[in-house]
């Protein structure tokens, strides 16, 4: 059947059947023969649902080419088979047509607003597009197709280059080994925010590290060249409405291109803080939103306004600001990417001038807007805030770009220094933070410098870099240094000399002792005064000293601060501060010879000194401490002494005066109270050991008074404070019992040894600064008295006993006795000391008109008796002995008893103070008289 007999019906179903064969060659002859069966439209339709997706675009591109008139006219000469439909009858091809089901050309979700969509031909290329990918995923299928076209149809060049071409290059350029390809239709239902963050996203620095900038050249930018189509838009209207804007109020740009590329900044600042190098490569490599591989299919020239170029391109280089101020730290890595952006971002936008980055290691003066600067609040350096325009951090300029230089130059700095911060505390340091919180910074700064190694380090360069720190200037102005400083430096509220000062801090810290001292002091323009030196050092060596964990000077951090203290002592030969540093040092070092643990089990720091209330009471700790070191007394009060010289509080008891007022106590009275308190604790320690013979050569040789008042010894000059001490150590001394008492001590030596306790009770009543004690000293004094006594009567006894038992050994054979004058001679001793027993025994009844003798009157007498005298406790003991010998005693001596006991010493002295204290309180005549 030929061509000019088919109905209508028969047509159509031929024209289908080509399609479905494979072989539309035909349909131009067709369409020609049927114009009013075969529109455009309509054509296109049954080549849309007929003609399979597999088939080579080659095979019909030229047909689609002559229907859309773009290759001339129509050839007629080709032989049409219509033997799949002239077998039909017109009954039958019509029913068939009736239920041809033809796909439409529009796409679901595609509008008519985008330009060129509105082209039947147009529509059919897109439709036809999508099929191919949804049937075969065949996508250069796809571009074999639509590329003869691309050039007569803006839309579909449009297309070709932002859906198409970013398919192509994702599932067979870029990732052709990925498991999952990514369909037109996936990309197509895709808002700009997606498509950034899934697109840029499968970028990998291992496999390759410009795979980021070939993904925002590639796929992305030709990605955004098609934001401005119409369904784009409607999609990321959508997803502005879900999610929150990234712009605020009214500075969102207008053009929907503009839109998009900042969805690619933030996706920038997001990513570098997580793959910083990856975001680095992209700076440095790639040139922004103008830089961008269209595959030759179009041409960014003309794309973008002039005005639209320059704020993408200042967009851009906020970004890469932004990158620099989110870093979480400033690591050598990190730090370095820093500078690769900040030089980039500087290249790109002309501000070359501004940045003062550079290979050396010249720091640079800095100058910069500070107003501008200033004006920026602490909520600006938040991530979320960076890159708000009008962020004056992070909108480039020559303000900005100076300052996030001066920033990086001076983590470099801190970073070499081995203190690592971020970019944003360095920058609330410089902008926000009070005198006190850049104090404390520059403080940590140097306790991480002192913290290096020290064989590299250049301390010269340290200082001037601290300097620098502190203004960012290099040299002085014309008028010196100003105070405070004009520029906005790290450190600008922070004062130079306090600066120097830290720095002479960090030198002592990293024990540079002689370079400490030649710049500082020897120095013809010293940068700090002699007291400010010396306050510096003293601190040092404070600081040194609480933290040393052992007292001995040769060790750790009391190794230090005497190191230190050596160093600079001769310079300052008058200064109090090191005299007293040196005497603390003394007392510490001699202090950690012995054992000594504090309360709960803490062992002894010699930081414990210096906060301790009572310093002198470490010593009472180490004579509990450690048996037997009450012997080693004069170190001990050595100890003392230094403690006094160190400056440190002496506690005194001042129960007994009317001032509490410790700080009225002179250097020399110090002296006196602490040696007083540490002989009296060694005499109770060696009492405590059962040492009584030390004890009492103690206080012999230590606490007796001496007559010649030219003595040097503190204990000899006249204090200006009462001692409340001294007498009451000799008083306990003086109440001394053995804790073990041995049965078979001799009877001489528990004699001698109450006369000794006598003694030092007497000694107490001589001591004792108020009469307040007398009565307590009295009484011990007077049973030791009956109780010496009674010892003196048990040896007479026994002396008895044994001069009874020797007279009965003449009537031994061959014994030799008594002659008779001698036995006459011992009669008469006897009643003659018999008669003065009865005669002392009478004299109280005798005589009522004399004082009474009562013991607080006798106490009352003893004080004022014995304060008066001051004498010696032997020299007076002599001289009771003298006036005893004057006064009738010869009887005594007439029976041969030449010397004088120490009981008796005592004994005539104590007599004569109650004697002389009744006399003057009561104007009675003494009894003797």
């Amino acid at each position: 059947m030929a061509l000019e007999g088919l109905s209508d019906a028969h047509a159509i179903l031929l024209a289908t059947n080509l399609c479905a064969s494979g072989d539309i060659h035909g349909l131009p002859a067709l369409q020609a023969q049927y114009p009013h069966c075969f529109p455009i439209e309509r054509l296109l339709r049954i080549i849309l649902t007929f003609l399979p997706e597999s088939t080579e675009s080659s095979e019909y591109v030229g047909v689609l080419q002559k229907l859309n008139g773009t290759t001339g006219a129509i050839s007629q000469d080709r032989e049409i088979d219509t033997s799949a439909v002239k077998d039909l009858s017109e009954v039958e091809a019509r029913d068939r047509v009736r239920k041809l089901r033809l796909r439409p050309l529009k796409q679901d979700g595609e509008d008519e607003e985008d330009e060129g969509l509105s082209d039947p031909f147009a529509q059919f290329l897109i439709r036809r597009a999508n099929l191919i990918d949804a049937e075969t995923s065949l996508q250069p299928l796809i571009l074999n197709l639509v590329l003869p076209f691309y050039e007569q149809q803006p839309f579909i060049q449009t297309w070709l280059i932002s859906s198409l071409l970013p398919a192509l290059r994702l599932n067979y350029e870029y990732y052709p080994n990925c498991e999952e390809t990514i369909s037109l239709e996936t990309l197509e239902l895709m808002d700009d925010r997606t498509a950034v963050n899934v697109l840029l996203s499968m970028s990998d620095p291992e496999r390759d590290n410009m795979d980021l900038v070939t993904n925002l050249r590639g796929l992305i930018g030709p990605w955004l060249y098609g934001s401005s189509r119409a369904k784009r838009r409607r999609l990321n209207e959508a997803a502005e409405q879900t999610s929150i804007s990234f712009f605020e109020g009214n500075q969102k740009p207008k053009a929907a291109d503009l839109v998009g590329w900042e969805h690619v900044n933030e996706w920038l600042l997001s990513r570098s803080t997580v793959d910083h190098d990856s975001v680095v490569n992209a700076f440095v490599n790639w040139a922004g939103p103008g830089d961008v591989d269209l595959g030759g299919y179009g041409d960014t020239e003309g794309h973008f306004s002039p005005e639209s170029a320059k704020q993408l391109l200042d967009r851009y280089g906020q970004s890469g600001l932004s990158v620099v101020y989110a870093q979480p730290d400033s690591s050598s890595t990190l730090l370095e990417g820093s500078f690769k952006i900040l030089s980039r971002v500087a290249e790109l936008l002309g501000l070359e001038e501004c940045s003062y980055l550079s290979s050396n290691d010249i720091l640079p003066s800095v100058d910069f807007d500070t107003e501008l600067i200033s004006s920026s609040s602490r909520a600006l350096l938040l991530q979320n805030a960076l890159m708000r325009p009008q962020n004056p951090l992070t909108t480039p300029s020559a303000s900005s770009i100076s300052f996030a230089s001066a920033l990086l130059l001076s983590l470099r700095v801190l970073t070499g220094l081995g203190h690592v911060i971020s970019c944003r505390v360095a920058a609330n340091i410089c902008l926000h933070s009070t005198q006190e919180i850049q104090m404390a910074e520059l403080q940590s700064v140097v306790a991480s410098m002192v913290k290096q190694p020290k064989s590299y380090q250049d301390w010269q360069k340290v200082r001037q870099d601290l300097l620098w720190l502190r203004d960012w200037q290099t040299e002085k102005s014309d008028n010196g240094w100003e105070e405070p400083s004009t520029h906005h430096g790290l450190f600008w509220q922070i004062s130079r000399d306090t600066v120097e000062t830290e720095t002479l801090k960090a030198l002592l810290g990293a024990k540079e002792y002689q370079l400490a001292v030649d710049l500082y002091t020897q120095s013809e323009s010293a940068p700090l005064s002699s007291i400010q030196v010396e306050a510096a050092v003293v601190e040092a060596i404070f600081t040194a000293y609480n933290n040393a964990s052992n007292g001995n000077r040769t060790r750790g951090g009391m190794k230090r601060a005497y190191d230190i203290l050596q160093a600079f002592q001769p310079h300052f030969p008058d200064s109090t501060p090191f005299k007293e540093i040196r005497a603390l040092i003394a007392a510490t070092h001699a202090l950690s010879f012995y054992a000594l643990t504090l309360q709960h089990g803490v062992p002894f720091q010699p930081v414990s000194i210096r906060v301790h209330h009572d310093p002198l009471s470490l010593v009472e700790k180490v004579l509990d401490q450690n048996p037997k070191s009450y012997t080693k007394l004069d170190d001990l009060i050595s100890i003392g002494r230094n403690l006094v010289c160190a400056g440190l509080p002496i506690t005194i008891d001042t129960s007994s005066t009317e001032s509490n007022d410790e700080s009225q106590l002179s250097h020399n009275d110090a002296l006196l109270t602490a040696e007083r308190r540490i002989t009296s604790l060694a005499i109770s320690s060696a009492l405590t050991s059962n040492d009584f013979g030390t004890a009492y050569s103690y206080i012999l040789t230590r606490l007796t008074p001496k007559s010649n008042t030219s003595s040097t010894s503190p204990l000899t000059n006249p204090p200006s404070t009462p001692d409340d001490i001294s007498w009451r150590a000799v008083y306990n001394a003086g109440r001394y019992r053995t804790t073990t008492p041995n049965p078979n001590t001799p009877l001489t030596t528990q004699i001698n040894h109450l006369s000794q306790r006598m003694e030092l009770l007497s000694l107490a009543l001589v001591l004792a600064p108020t009469p307040d004690p007398l009565p307590e000293i009295l009484g011990a004094w007077r049973r030791c008295d009956e109780e010496l006594s009674s010892l003196r009567a048990r040896e007479q006894s026994e002396e008895d006993a044994w001069d009874a038992k020797a007279d009965h050994l003449s009537s031994v054979p061959g014994g030799f006795g008594p002659s008779d004058s001698e036995r006459d001679a011992f009669d008469t001793a006897q009643q003659r000391a018999a008669r003065r027993a009865r005669a002392r025994a009478a004299m109280p009844h005798s005589h009522g008109h004399e004082a009474p003798m009562g013991l607080f009157e006798v106490a009352r007498g003893a004080a004022m008796a014995l304060h008066k005298n001051a004498f010696p406790l032997r020299g007076a003991a002599s001289a009771n002995v003298s006036a005893s010998a004057g006064q009738g005693e010869s009887d005594e001596h007439e029976q041969g008893e030449g010397r004088v006991r120490k009981r008796d010493m005592v004994s005539n002295m104590v007599t004569g103070g109650l004697a002389s204290g009744i006399g003057w309180v009561l104007g009675a005549e003494p009894v003797n008289r």
